[in-house]
Parts: C-alpha cells; sequence; structure tokens
C-alpha cells in the first residue's frame, strides 16, 4: 500500500484498535488495522476516484479525509461510526472509514460474503428516520488496498 499524505494525525497502537472493536464488536480487515498503525487516517495526495452506481452513471469524487482512530480530530472513526452505523443512517454492517467533499461515506464491509470490501454510501439520497437505501450503496473496491490503489490525482 504505497500512498502519500498532505497530514496525518497522532499515531495509534494495536490496543486502540481492539479496545474500539471490542467496545462495538467489530472485527476490522487486517490491511486496514495495517494503514490505521502506519498513518492512523488523515489526507491523502492520491484522493481522487471514480465509481459507476447499478444504473450505470458515472460518480466521480474524493475522499477528503480518512477518520483517525483517536479524539484529537472532530471527524475520528468512533464519532462517526456511532453517528452513522448506530444512528442507522448505513447499514450494520458497514464502517465509515472517510468522507468526501458532499458529506457521502467511504465504508468499510466488516460482516458477510463482502467482508474488506470498500463501499461509497452517497448520502446525498438519505431520507430521515430511513436507512440509506441499497441502491445508493455503491461498491468501490474489493479490499482496502484495491481502494488505495485506484486513487489518483486529477490532471488539470
Amino acid at each position: 500500500m504505497d500512498i502519500k499524505f498532505e497530514y496525518v494525525f497522532e499515531s495509534t497502537n494495536k490496543q486502540n484498535i481492539k479496545e474500539f472493536e471490542m467496545k462495538y464488536n467489530v472485527v476490522l480487515p487486517e490491511e486496514y488495522k495495517d494503514f490505521l498503525l502506519l498513518n492512523n487516517g488523515g489526507k491523502t495526495e492520491r484522493r481522487r476516484f471514480t465509481i459507476y452506481n447499478s444504473k450505470g452513471a458515472t460518480i466521480t469524487s474524493s475522499i477528503m479525509l480518512f477518520f483517525p482512530l483517536s479524539q484529537e480530530a472532530e471527524n475520528n472513526l468512533e464519532k462517526m461510526y456511532f453517528l452513522y452505523n448506530r444512528g442507522k443512517v448505513v447499514p450494520n454492517y458497514l464502517v465509515p472509514i472517510g468522507i468526501d467533499p458532499a458529506d457521502s461515506l467511504i465504508c468499510l464491509s466488516i460482516a458477510g460474503e463482502d467482508a474488506g470490501y470498500v463501499y461509497f454510501c452517497d448520502l446525498d439520497y438519505f431520507e430521515e428516520d430511513n436507512e440509506l437505501r441499497e441502491e445508493y450503496i455503491i461498491l468501490m473496491a474489493k479490499s482496502f488496498t484495491d481502494l488505495i490503489n485506484n486513487l489518483f490525482i486529477p490532471s488539470t
């Protein structure tokens, strides 16, 4: 996983990750844990992505921030998990790990056949009192490493 950062957060450790997993009864994929140990979130230089929804429409956006596992940032992994997952905005098998400029989420699947897959959760279509519909949860990559490798810097 070769990626450079514009900025990162204070480092974390295996114990902090384990405490998060135990507190919320989740198991994060190993490659994502390695990412947290190495960088603990932040803003990457390569952050642009292009994906296609179920109707074939192109979605191009950027990951503005990978959430850190620390309290130093207002938008941190624990707060976002509580707000969006426990708040029933996204399905309970998704953990928000990043955000785009329009406040849509980049989420990591932690259960089922697609555990480890990364999804774009288009919150433009979120309706109050309803979980985000499946059609607005769009596959970005089949692994966290693939997501990182597919990010690019837009040409000017």
